[in-house]
């Protein structure tokens, strides 16, 4: 019996358990937000009528449909969709998607959208306004409506499926309103029908995800708190250790990049409160703490890397990309085989249900995968205002612009808003409510954003190019589309090519006015009032970073700095990953000899779990403690040294050293940084990176120095004094002196949630890793327990030696029914087990293995001919009676007329 059938009967028991409630209680919410349990438990209703699992064969008859359809699900509930054309094509892939996601799918577009109220009421009525302000929605409208004209002048051709994939969800819904998703019956509400406007909503909403960004305020927060100079020297050691995305703009010495020329910070104190206030009420917006978490944990980022012919051991390229997002219940991508058997396009990757253009993927000549550029898309402007309606833009006296929305609001009717903008952006500190201090209001000083996500965009063209593409220069043509969010874009194809593109709109600022103390390029935020910072245009395409068929045989990008030294024209980026997966990636590549790198191998990388900030700090503290007088050493103090020294580095969840380790960090940094950041009121921290340089290369520096003591304490004080506060922590959590017995799985735990309700939740499992390392699993461990709840997120692996050959893995399942065998199977039985699963690749159904194949839909294009018959029958027999009737009458009348003779004879007397 499958992990994940276990975990069905054990759900059904509890559904047996939960019913035998007292009845009374059936009519009653538990909370506003969840419909009565009777709704949802009664048999005839709610969780009775859920399909655990598709049908094994299903035949649907629709009439417009251009040709028929057949999808075949294959024993891990992936479908491969096979159409004469790509309309079809995306209505089925439409009904198929809201058959397996549609409830994550209404979700994602009411977030974009501001409709989760509806759900839940006032709860998320803040959250509500500041999605609908930050302009997603509208943007996503402006884009749809340049789709609609381009299409009607020739230019595009793929919007006809985005309307058809709406009318596949569309059908679904319609034809199966007794049997959706619990959660519907939970939260006591129906989906509303998709449109294709939903779905550029969620283009949109994964442009946020990924380039939305705070990192503007938090440096300011922190370079008026901190001082110039001191900030500076911190932010000048950001690119220590980085190994450059594109090898070909040179390499970094570790040496300071960023001075410091200008004066002090002169800068309104109501300005610095309007910013500190801000960003204090915007982590208590749900949404936006999450996504905050995530980024602190470095759980929001990739892997990707390509080898050449010459690297692999097959000739041919392999590529390999994993995505580092949140984990939920379903998970965020679909997989998905698409072939237009006419036409000859054959896909096989990953999806965002909601959308009918793949994300990343290959066909049967090139293939592509994302890691994010961390490009500064976005700059933050304050403003002084004048009045309700005018603020001050360039030192005039400026009109907002205005957006009115009507929110329809759970038990409290309709709710009427009205959004501002300036020339940059929307107002932000307009909508956190009552969470807004009386204080906020005095300064008279507002903020908005400027994003290239809120402008019309191109990347769901870019995307259709990619999925079409035949060689590299299809692929470049179409990446000039792609445009928010940045990212860099891993390639190979079938003739042997291999590349990395960084790619995405740029914005390039005009930094002509900014005071002496301003760095430029968008790294602090901007004074609109006077004029500072705005944007003149975009780095061009051709002028971004580009590497092709390096020298070196292969590419890797990690998040990390995108190029070296020697790209000096443009500002690209002004926050970055520390490096450590881009180390380990790139050491595990370059040390394979030519010929050697297989499919096998990138499985190897994938699931490293070494942590090279382990390597790189974990000796300082082995010879600071080695050299300690021997009275100062406990033997609990040598068994931590014993285990340290035993230690490969591998996060291993069974070991105690990566315990010691993770908590002795956190220790470290914050005895190293927290006097200074905390007494200044610096929300901002260095990254870890910085810590490593100040370890190996200053260790008198300042920065060990304690500034609360009358003491100078330097590098080796503080290392001893966090590895005594860690042997104190770890001895009260385990309560065990054994040290061996502090295993990293008891204490790092790996999530993974439902959207919306816990009891729906899967895990937590122990789980190897740490944010830093390749195969990623950050987690805060400060308080006890950490749950990992963001990490890879897909892991694909392409080998054009042989497409078969390829295979991928989801942290979830196909489908997010609770009850389903496809909600968790890949997740349980695959993802924590390091496995894979293959990719049938097979340009024709005739060719699919019959034994692969779980279920089928045929779709046909037509009527139903049960429909048919019974129209026909009803036609003949309608027609018959008719045509009696007609008889009956036409005799009846004879008879009457020759009656009516009959009697005028007798009256005349003939």
């Amino acid at each position: 019996m499958r992990i994940s059938d276990k975990r069905n009967v054990v759900k059904l028991a509890t559904v047996m358990v939960l019913a035998v409630i007292v009845i009374t209680i059936f009519s009653i919410p538990l909370i506003s937000i969840i419909a009565p349990l009777g709704d949802i438990l009664f048999p005839g209703s709610g969780l009775w009528n859920v399909p655990a699992e598709v049908p094994q064969q299903e035949t649907l008859y629709i009439p417009g449909l251009n040709s028929s359809v057949t999808a075949y699900r294959d024993e891990w509930g992936v479908p491969h969709i096979y159409a004469s054309n790509e309309n079809d094509l995306s209505f089925a892939l439409g009904y198929i998607h809201a058959q397996d996601r549609l409830f994550q799918m209404d979700l994602a577009r009411r977030q974009v959208r501001g409709k989760l109220s509806e759900l839940v009421g006032d709860l998320a009525l803040e959250e509500d306004k500041f999605n609908l302000a930050m302009g997603m929605e509208y943007w996503a409208n402006q884009t749809l409506q340049d789709a609609i004209r381009r299409q009607e002048l020739g230019e595009i051709d793929y919007l006809d499926s985005v309307y058809d994939y709406a009318d596949g969800v569309n059908y679904y819904i319609n034809t199966h309103q007794n049997e959706l998703p619990i959660e519907y019956e939970m939260l006591g509400f129906k989906p509303a029908l998709w449109t294709p406007l939903d779905t550029f909503c969620y283009t949109k909403y994964m442009s946020k995800m990924l380039t939305w960004q705070y990192d503007d305020l938090y440096r300011f927060q922190a370079f008026e708190a901190l001082g110039a100079v001191n900030y500076t020297e911190i932010m000048s050691m950001s690119t220590y250790g980085q190994i450059p995305i594109c090898p070909n703009y040179g390499k970094f010495n570790d040496s300071s990049e960023l001075t410091y020329n200008g004066g002090p910070l002169k800068i309104s104190s109501n300005v610095i409160g309007v910013v500190r206030d801000f960003l204090k009420n915007v982590e208590n917006i749900p949404s936006e703490k999450s996504l905050m978490d995530l980024q602190d944990q470095n759980a929001i980022g990739s892997n990707n890397w390509v080898v050449d012919g010459i690297k692999s051991s097959t000739g041919k390229p392999i590529l390999c990309n994993d995505m580092h997002l949140a984990w939920n219940m379903p998970g965020i991508w679909y997989e998905a085989h698409l072939v237009d058997e006419s036409s000859g396009f054959n896909f096989y990757g990953f999806m965002l249900a909601g959308v009918n253009i793949p994300i990343v993927g290959h066909n049967d000549h090139v293939a592509w995968g994302f890691t994010n550029t961390g490009y500064d898309v976005m700059d933050w402007y304050y403003y002084e205002e004048v009045d309700d309606d005018h603020y001050i833009y360039d030192g005039l006296i400026t009109e907002y612009k205005k957006r009115i929305y009507t929110l329809n609001v759970k038990d409290e009717g309709s709710q009427q808003f009205t959004v501002r903008e300036t020339v940059h952006g929307p107002v932000l500190n307009d909508f956190l409510g009552s969470a807004i201090p009386d204080s906020l209001d005095a300064p008279n000083v507002v903020l908005a954003p400027k994003w290239t996500g809120n402008n019309v965009t191109g990347e769901v063209y870019a995307l259709y190019g990619y999925a079409h593409s035949k060689n590299r220069a299809d692929f470049d043509l179409a990446s000039e589309n792609f445009h928010c969010p940045a990212q860099n874009h891993v390639y190979a194809d079938v003739q042997g090519t291999i590349a990395m593109r960084p790619t995405g709109l740029v914005p390039i600022r005009d930094d002509s006015l900014i005071e002496a103390w301003h760095f430029g390029n968008g790294t602090l935020p901007y004074n609109g009032t006077k004029g500072e910072g705005d944007w003149i245009g975009y780095v061009p395409f051709n002028e971004l970073p580009n590497t092709v068929n390096h020298s070196q045989h292969y590419l890797a990008s990690a998040n990390q700095i995108v190029t070296g030294p020697d790209y000096k024209k443009y500002a690209l980026q002004n926050s970055y990953a520390t490096g450590y997966r881009a180390r380990r990636i790139n050491e595990l590549l370059n040390n394979s000899a030519d010929g050697t790198v297989g499919v096998e191998k990138m499985k190897e990388i994938q699931l490293d779990v070494k942590s090279t900030a382990a390597r790189a700090l974990i000796p300082y503290l082995i010879n600071a403690t080695d050299n300690l007088q021997s009275s100062h050493k406990t033997p609990t103090m040598l068994d931590v040294l014993t285990q340290l020294k035993n230690w490969d580095y591998d996060m291993d969840k069974d070991l105690a050293a990566p315990t010691i380790y993770r908590k002795w960090r956190d220790y470290y940094g914050d005895y190293t940084f927290n006097d200074e950041f905390s007494a200044a009121g610096a929300q901002m921290r260095p990254q870890l990176n910085v810590l490593e340089k100040l370890t190996r290369d200053e260790p008198d520096s300042l920065w060990f120095d304690d500034i609360n003591t009358g003491a100078v304490e330097d590098r080796n004080y503080i290392m001893i004094k966090a590895l005594n506060s860690t042997i104190t922590w770890l001895l009260d959590f385990y309560k065990t002196s054994e040290v061996s017995a502090w295993r990293w799985g008891e204490i790092h735990q790996l999530d993974f949630p439902h959207f919306v309700f816990e009891s729906l939740d899967i895990g937590p499992f122990e789980g190897d890793g740490e944010g830093y390392t390749v195969n990623p699993a950050g987690v805060s461990i400060r308080n006890g327990v950490g749950y990992a709840r963001g990490g890879a997120s897909e892991r694909m692996i392409v080998d054009f030696s042989d497409l078969q050959n390829s295979l991928s893995v989801i942290p979830s399942g196909q489908r997010g029914v609770p009850n389903s065998k496809h909600y968790s199977d890949q997740l349980e039985e695959l993802f924590l087990q390091g496995k894979y699963h293959r990719h049938y690749f097979y340009d024709n159904k005739i060719d699919f293995p019959q034994s692969h194949i779980e279920s089928r839909i045929y779709i046909i294009a037509g009527e139903d001919p049960a429909f048919i018959i019974g129209l026909t029958t009803g036609l003949i027999v309608g027609c018959s009676v008719g045509i009696v009737a007609v008889v009956a009458g036409w005799y009846k009348k004879d008879l009457l007329r020759a009656k009516f003779k009959e009697l005028k004879r007798r009256f005349r007397g003939e």
